[in-house]
């Protein structure tokens, strides 16, 4: 049983490292897709900040996840909350309690970073 159990777990780190490698084919394409994107609409000038803004915080967004896919560490998971409810609340334009809410989120992300970890999860 225990032989079973510790190839299950290999091959679901397989499977991680897999998918791990084909989100960066992705985030590489879509970064690629993006430069192109901004750089055409600079040329024709309809140049929309928040739209590339909002693509740049999806892509570090999806780094983060990966990063959080290979390491396996709480301070990943944190950072990837971390970004995703910071690109959150810099993109939507949502009601001021809505604002609160999300800026609440990311104090308490900062605590539990702060306090809640221990100081070699933090440095790794």
């Amino acid at each position: 049983m225990h032989k079973i159990n510790t190839r299950l777990v290999k091959m679901m780190k397989a499977v991680e490292l897999v998918i791990a490698v084909l989100l960066m084919i992705a985030i590489a394409i879509s970064t690629l897709a993006t430069v192109c994107f901004g750089a055409e609409s600079l040329m024709d000038q309809s140049f929309q900040l928040e739209a590339i803004l909002e693509k740049a915080l999806t892509l570090v967004v999806g780094v983060e996840f990966v990063k959080m896919l290979i390491l396996h560490t709480p301070e990943s998971v944190i950072e990837v909350l971390l970004y995703a409810v910071a690109r959150q609340i810099i993109i939507s334009h949502e009601s001021a309690m809505e604002n609160l809410v999300g800026v609440l989120a990311v104090a308490l992300i900062f605590v539990v970073k702060k306090y809640f970890l221990t100081n070699a999860e933090q440095k790794k």
